[in-house]
């Protein structure tokens, strides 16, 4: 037997021996088993019945408890828990090992399988599957018990007739008619109690917001008839008798107050409270924080109008909305018991006025730099006691870009300032009525300045000031509109290797000009994940989104404006400038879909597809060797590649189009890899899974380019054309993820299997061209250049 076969043979023997501990078995006494888990058999009689897996799925849900997760055959958890066994000290290896990988046996002494039985036979009679059974039996081999739930599954009955109370039943026959279209019952629908529950709770809401506010949805009653054959059920929906007199009288709001400052222990020795009355409102007050108006403009519910549930969710939502209230509790009372008045006491409890945090960061960008960080953030949450959020935040970071493509490691150090202003309202020469919405739209100023070392390149150095809007649409749209959007960008501090990588490239050094960039910038995202269905509320049959899409659209215009002022009157022919520093005329949208698909509680498909393009004109222009070259800032313009674009690449180092930096530089000499131009357009695809626990896995393809508007002879190959989608640079690759909960730690693997740039012995210029036949893991070369590591925090997408 050689060596080499005897290590082997060692290695196999250990795997397994590693293997079988890891069922844990060995840890069993006497008759003891481990809990497998449940089968579901259906017995249909020789009928077709639909949604066979879907009920599976939903008794299974019920099913408890559940099995020990296993990996690879193993339950690892239940082997680490019996191995740390039972440690003394609440801290140390042994109690980490017990409680973050370790997982408490399920042994099958823990299961009642006649009990879950009768359980699974009710829930079916309760989703319409009149007469269906469930009977259980217990399967053992080797220490492993499995549980089999036989059902003998009858055909569901369905709605037929449902009738509402006749108008002259009831004084609520009217509104329940009224309010019978939008019914979550539907004729043909299948019987299903919750459902049934749902409307009833569906039915209470219309009735309060009709000024009962003492119903109930007990006070109404389903009576179904399953005896009309053919496997349909009759509704008729009854009123509870004995229902009492106060749930049938129609309430208006009474006096409304307002208490802005309170606390569930009152302070004997404060001040005490004075009452001011505010637009009807009765304000009671004893340390003056906010301005009266502030919290009575936003409140819905009004001295003597009906009482409606709404106007209840309103002021609930506006006043949360105001962002310095911790507590927001409304109470309603008689004024005395034959009173047709609510007396509403709306209770505030104020959040600390002002914080100071400070967070310790683990920074990573889009560009492959990580690296540590300091944020420091001062807030005070009513600055000119109109309920405004000022926040002062002071940045720091030290970061180095990972690359095994780079000899030199590129570092970068940043500090910056921001301060911001959010008032909870609209702050415009317009009038907005905005008091039927649901959330509060917001007015932002914000100033900052930011200075960024890139060691051994420059110092960019940027100022910005902004005013704005933020409003939400709805759950799940939003809007931010800026009006006004100044920056102010300089770049100093330059090295001799990056000032003759500007000589050599005027458009590059155009892009680094010290100017200001003066316009507006509108921005809309959807996010299917936060929609409000407004039935869910009622509905729980309802299922959760096992599709959802995410966008969010761009708009960036600058240089419009103050060009137009400055053309008038004016023949000017070179271009304008603002106290003697030229700004950029552009015009730039980007849009950022995404679409997911949750296969199931451990899987999920993941795609991203970004499409953008800007436009330099006008001011834009500059005459270098007698040529009109027109550039977007450098920070405005687009790139692909790194940890959260194309993985497969070195950040900014893709394109444009089939021109690729290292064919200009191969020996590395005065590189700077960062590329960036006018259009972008990548695609991503990935397929997420759970590992264990914690870690996550993921698989991926990522495919992209960037090109220019206009040709660029310093990058021969850019410009867009109609083969932009053979120009397009693909890559794939595989990543683990640690989830913290409070944070993702993501390690993605990846290589390229098509690059826009190929030269070869056969043809000299650059080309795109499929890659995979080089694939050569066992190359260290090949390694060297192809496989890029990419560390992160959070997922790409």
């Amino acid at each position: 037997m050689s060596k080499t076969e005897a290590v082997w043979r060692a290695t196999l023997l250990l795997s397994l021996t590693l293997l079988c501990g890891c069922t844990a078995t060995s840890f069993l006494k006497g008759d003891e088993s481990f809990y497998d888990g449940a089968e579901i058999r259906f017995d249909t009689e020789g009928r077709r019945i639909r949604r066979k897996k879907a009920i599976e799925a939903e008794l299974q849900e019920l099913i408890n408890p559940k099995p020990n997760k296993k990996f690879l055959g193993m339950r690892t958890g239940v082997w680490f828990y019996y191995v740390a066994g039972d440690p003394n000290k609440k801290k140390g290896l042994g109690n980490f090992i017990r409680r973050k990988l370790g997982s408490p046996p399920v042994l099958m002494k823990d299961v009642n399988p006649q009990r879950t039985a009768t359980m699974l036979a009710g829930q079916l009679n309760n989703d319409g599957y009149f007469k269906s059974t469930v009977s259980s039996e217990v399967k053992t081999k080797k220490k492993v018990s499995k549980v089999i739930y036989n059902v003998i599954l009858k055909p569901p009955y369905r709605l037929d007739t449902i009738r509402f109370p006749r108008p002259r039943d009831s004084v609520y026959a009217p509104i329940l008619r009224e309010v019978a279209e939008e019914s979550l019952l539907k004729r043909r629908q299948r019987y299903d109690l919750e459902k049934l529950q749902a409307e009833q709770a569906r039915l209470e809401v219309a009735l309060e917001d009709h000024g009962f506010y003492y119903f109930d949805d007990r006070y109404l009653i389903f009576e179904a008839d399953s005896t009309i054959g053919k496997r349909k059920v009759n509704l008729d929906l009854k009123l509870e008798p004995g229902i009492p007199q106060r749930a049938k009288r129609i309430y208006k709001f009474g006096r409304v107050n307002v208490f802005p400052d309170y606390t569930l222990i009152p302070d004997s020795l404060g001040p005490k409270a004075d009452t001011t009355v505010v637009n009807r409102f009765y304000y009671i007050d004893k340390n003056h924080r906010f301005r009266p108006e502030i919290i009575t403009d936003v409140i819905n519910i009004k001295e003597g109008e009906t009482y409606t549930r709404e106007a209840q969710r309103l002021t609930l939502s506006h006043l949360m909305g105001l962002g310095v209230f911790k507590f927001v509790n409304i109470k309603f009372s008689e004024l005395h018991a034959d009173s047709s008045r609510l007396v509403t006491n709306i209770q505030l409890t104020t959040l600390p006025k002002k914080s100071l945090r400070a967070e310790a960061q683990g920074i990573s960008k889009s560009n492959n730099f990580v690296g540590p960080g300091l944020l420091l953030t001062f807030t005070n949450r009513n600055f000119f006691r109109g309920a405004e959020l000022f926040q002062l935040k002071l940045n720091a970071g030290y970061e180095w870009q990972l690359s095994r493509q780079n000899e030199n490691t590129l570092n970068s150090l940043e500090v910056g300032a921001e301060s911001s202003l959010t008032i909870p309202r609209f702050i415009s020469p317009i009038r907005i009525d905005y008091s039927s919405r649901t959330y509060l739209p917001k007015t932002i100023i914000k100033a900052g300045i930011n200075f960024q070392n890139r060691v051994g390149y420059y110092r960019l150095s940027s100022a910005n000031l902004a005013y704005g809007y933020i409003w939400r649409e709805t759950a799940d749209k939003t809007h931010e509109l800026y009006p006004a959007d100044i920056s102010f960008v300089r770049t100093d501090r330059r090295s001799d290797t990056f000032e003759s990588l500007l000589d050599t490239n005027p458009i590059l050094k155009q892009s680094f000009e010290n100017q200001f960039i003066i316009g507006s910038r509108y921005s809309f995202t959807y996010n299917s994940q936060l929609h409000e269905d407004p039935m869910s509320q009622f509905d729980k049959t309802r299922k959760v989104r096992e599709h959802n899409f995410f966008f969010n659209g761009n708009v960036d215009v600058a240089g419009n404006l103050i060009n137009a002022i400055q053309k008038i009157g004016s023949k000017q022919e070179t271009s304008y400038e603002l106290f003697g520093l030229p700004y950029s005329q552009y015009v730039k949208g980007d849009v950022d879909f995404r679409y997911y698909w949750q296969l199931d509680k451990r899987n999920k498909i993941a795609t991203r597809i970004i499409v953008g393009a800007g436009y330099p004109y006008g001011n834009s222009k500059k005459i270098i060797n007698d040529t009109v070259r027109y550039t977007m800032p450098y920070i405005k313009q687009f790139a692909v590649g790194g940890s959260n674009s194309l993985r497969a690449f070195q950040a900014r180092s893709v394109g444009p189009g089939t021109y690729y930096i290292r064919n200009e530089y191969p020996d590395g000499e005065n590189l700077f890899v960062d590329q960036r131009a006018d259009i972008k357009l990548e695609g991503n695809a990935e397929f997420r899974f759970d590992i264990y626990k914690m870690f996550k896995g993921a698989v991926f393809v990522d495919a992209g380019n960037i090109w220019t508007f206009r040709d660029e002879p310093e990058r021969p190959g850019g410009k867009f054309s109609n083969a932009f989608l053979k120009q397009l640079a693909v890559g794939t690759g595989a990543g683990l993820r640690v989830d913290f909960s409070f944070f993702v730690f993501r390690l993605d693997v990846a290589f390229p299997i098509r690059k826009p740039w190929v030269k070869d012995a056969e043809n000299n210029t650059p080309h795109p061209e499929w890659v995979v036949k080089d694939v050569d893991f066992g190359s260290r070369e090949w390694r060297k250049e192809n496989l890029i590591f990419n560390i992160a925090f959070g997922y790409p997408f």
